[in-house]
C-alpha cells in the first residue's frame, strides 16, 4: 500500500503547492495602496451613464426602463433605486432627482413627473455633465438648462461633430470644414475662438472628447478612429492650451509602471485632474497574472513629462468606462455575458482587507487554472524521457559487459544510474527552465542556480520516499526503477506546471 501511496500522496502535496500559486495571484492587490476589484452589484443593459459627482461620492445614472439611480462612496457602499424615467440607450443624457433630459430621435427631450416634452427637433446629438447640457445640429450649439430651457443658441459654419461644456462654463467644440479639423472654445454670447486645427484624414473620425480647466487654461482630450489595411485603429491625443495661446497637441504615449512598456491603443479614457494635475483613467490591453492578459482600468499622471500608469482593476472581465468617485476609489463596468455589471476599486484600507478575503469564485478559478497546469506537465513528461537516455545506455551496457553485478544486486549499480538521471537533469534542466518559466514560476522554484539545486533537492526527497514505500525482496532493477519513478514524477509535477 506504502508503494502506491506515498507517490499518490506526493504529488497531491505538489498540485497543493501549484493551487497555492495559482490562488496567491488571483489574490495579488493591482497596486500596493488599492484594493483588488469590488462587484458592486449593480448591472446595466447598456454602457451609457450620466455621473454627478459630489464630495467622496459619485450618482450614478443608468439608462434603461425604468433607469435606476446608484450613490457610491469612496468606501463603494452601494445605495441604489430605480427611477421614474424611461430613458433611451445608447445616448448621453442627463437626470437629477427631480428631472431628466434625453435625446429621442432628433429631438431633445425634457422629462419630469411622467410628462415629456420636446424642446428642440432635428438634433444630431448631445453632450451631458456636472457642468451643464450641450446640444447640436449640424450647424447650430444650443446651451440647456437641467430645466429644459434653451439659454442661448449659436449658428456656427463648419459642421459640429462633438462638443463638451468645461467647469467655466465655455463649450469645447469640435468640427470639421471641408479640409481642416478644428477644435474652438466658445462662451455663451460671444464669437467662437479657434485653438487648433488640423488637416481632415480620409475614414478618420473623432470621438470621445473630453475637457477640464486648469489654472493656466484648458486640457482636453480626443480619441481618433480609423482603419487601415483591414486592422481597426485607435489613438488618442492629449491637448493643453494656456489661454490666449494656440493648444499644444500631442498623441497620447503611455508607459506601464509594472512592466516598462508602453500601452498598444488604450480606449475609454476619462480626463480629470487632482490637486489640479491632470490625471487619465483608461482602458487597455494588459497583464493580470504571467500567463493571462485581459483589458484593464488604469490611472495615468504625469511624472518628469511622461504619462506613467498604475492598472487599478484585477477581474479578468473586459473593463471599460472608468469613473473616478474621489482621489481614493474610481468605478467602471466589466463586460459579462448578460451585459455590464459595475465593479470598483478603493485605497480604504477596510475595502482593501475586504477584497483580500478568499471567497468561492478565487477557489474556483485557482482550481481551474492549476488543471490548465496539466499541459505543462505533459510537456516536462517528454522532456523526462530525455533524462533517461544516459541512465538506460549504461544498463544495456551492464547487461551485456557486466551482468553478474546486476544479479548479485551491486550497490554500485543504483547509484550509478541514480546519480547519471541526476546528472542529465543538471545539464539539461537549465536551458528547459530559461524563458517563460522565470516569470511564471513562484519564488521558490526561480533563485539563482534553481537549476541545479533542485535536482539534488528531488533526489534526495524520491531517495527518502523509495526507502519508505520500497519492498525488502525487490531486485535491484524494482528498487531502482521506483525512485526513478518517484524522481521524475516530482519533476513532472514539481516544474512542468510553468514550462509553457
Amino acid at each position: 500500500m506504502k508503494r502506491i501511496g506515498l507517490p499518490i500522496l506526493t504529488g497531491l502535496i505538489i498540485l497543493l503547492l501549484v493551487f497555492l500559486h495559482q490562488l496567491s495571484i488571483l489574490q495579488e492587490q493591482p497596486d500596493e495602496n488599492w484594493s483588488r476589484t469590488v462587484d458592486l452589484g449593480i448591472a446595466a443593459e447598456d454602457s451609457e451613464m450620466f455621473v454627478q459627482n459630489q464630495e467622496n461620492q459619485s450618482t450614478v445614472y443608468v439608462s434603461g426602463d425604468p433607469a435606476r439611480k446608484a450613490i457610491v462612496n469612496e468606501n463603494l457602499d452601494v445605495i441604489t433605486e430605480n427611477v421614474s424615467y424611461s430613458i433611451p440607450e445608447g445616448y448621453s443624457f442627463y437626470m437629477d432627482e427631480e428631472q431628466a433630459l434625453f435625446k429621442k430621435g432628433d429631438a431633445l427631450i425634457y422629462s419630469k413627473q411622467g410628462e415629456e416634452k420636446t424642446i428642440v427637433d432635428g438634433i444630431e446629438g448631445m453632450n451631458a455633465s456636472d457642468n451643464g447640457i450641450l446640444a447640436w445640429s449640424k450647424h447650430q450649439l444650443y446651451f440647456v438648462s437641467p430645466e429644459g430651457t434653451i439659454l442661448s443658441e449659436k449658428e456656427l459654419s463648419p459642421y459640429i461633430k462633438n462638443t463638451v461644456l468645461t467647469e467655466d462654463g465655455k463649450a469645447l467644440l469640435y468640427v470639421q470644414t471641408e479640409s481642416m479639423n478644428q477644435f474652438l472654445t466658445l462662451e455663451q454670447g460671444e464669437d467662437p475662438e479657434l485653438i487648433y486645427e488640423s488637416i481632415i484624414s480620409t475614414g478618420e473620425l473623432f470621438n470621445n472628447l473630453q475637457a477640464i480647466n486648469l489654472n493656466d487654461g484648458l486640457a482636453f482630450t480626443y480619441t481618433a478612429v480609423a482603419t487601415r489595411q483591414g486592422t481597426r485603429v485607435l489613438n488618442t491625443y492629449y491637448g493643453e492650451r494656456a489661454t490666449g495661446e494656440e493648444a499644444d497637441v500631442h498623441l497620447i504615449k503611455i508607459t506601464n509602471a509594472e512592466t516598462g512598456d508602453s500601452f498598444s491603443q488604450p480606449n475609454y479614457f476619462t480626463l480629470t485632474k487632482v490637486n489640479n494635475a491632470p490625471h487619465l483613467v483608461f482602458s487597455a490591453n494588459g497583464e493580470i497574472s504571467p500567463k493571462r492578459e485581459v483589458i484593464s482600468i488604469y490611472e495615468a499622471t504625469k511624472q518628469k513629462g511622461e504619462w506613467v500608469a498604475s492598472r487599478r482593476s484585477t477581474s479578468e472581465e473586459l473593463s471599460i468606462r472608468p469613473i473616478p468617485v474621489s482621489d481614493n476609489a474610481m468605478i467602471w463596468m466589466d463586460k459579462e455575458k448578460s451585459g455590464f455589471v459595475f465593479h470598483g476599486a478603493s485605497t480604504s484600507q477596510n475595502v482593501i482587507d475586504q477584497s483580500n478575503t478568499t471567497d468561492g469564485e478565487d477557489l474556483k478559478t485557482a482550481l481551474f487554472y492549476t488543471f490548465t497546469a496539466i499541459v505543462g506537465m505533459f510537456a516536462m513528461l517528454a522532456f523526462s524521457f530525455g533524462f533517461l537516455i544516459l541512465p538506460a545506455v549504461v544498463l544495456m551496457y551492464l547487461y551485456f559487459a557486466n551482468t553478474t553485478a546486476i544479479e548479485q544486486d551491486k550497490k554500485w549499480v543504483e547509484w550509478t544510474i541514480i546519480l547519471l538521471c541526476v546528472g542529465s537533469q543538471m545539464l539539461f534542466l537549465p536551458s528547459i527552465l530559461d524563458g517563460p518559466f522565470q516569470y511564471l514560476a513562484p519564488n521558490y522554484l526561480t533563485f539563482e542556480g534553481a537549476a541545479y539545486v533542485w535536482p539534488i533537492i528531488i533526489f534526495l526527497a524520491s531517495f527518502m520516499i523509495s526507502r519508505l514505500g520500497q519492498d525488502q525482496e525487490w531486485t535491484i532493477l524494482q528498487r531502482t526503477s521506483y525512485q526513478l519513478g518517484l524522481n521524475l514524477g516530482i519533476v513532472i509535477f514539481l516544474l512542468g506546471p510553468y514550462i509553457l
